[in-house]
């Protein structure tokens, strides 16, 4: 969409839960979000289209990030880091 590098927010929570040993590599994989759309850049990233918003997943390993992207702003929001599992729980398969 567009080759300009985004800023990528995370809340410090969302670490909380995670594994001290795959906090660095979720972090590092967070920075392949500078290019968040889908088709674009590194990472495996997917839309996912709800009723009322446009979601994106990043799968990094057996974890997965939720993030929205603010076009105007070049900003990425992750409001979630959850194990494959957890995440098919909560948002079901995607």
């Amino acid at each position: 969409m567009t080759s300009k590098s985004f800023k990528v927010l995370v809340l410090p929570e969302l670490f909380l839960q995670i594994p001290h040993d795959r906090e660095d590599r979720i972090k590092r994989a967070l920075k392949d979000l500078r290019s968040p759309f889908p088709g674009i850049g590194r990472g495996d990233k997917k839309e996912i289209k709800g009723a009322n918003d446009i979601v994106y997943r990043l799968r990094i390993g057996d974890y997965r990030a939720f993030y929205r992207i603010d076009k105007d702003g070049l900003s990425v929001f992750v409001f979630d880091i959850l194990t494959a599992e957890q995440a098919h729980k909560k948002y079901g398969r995607l």
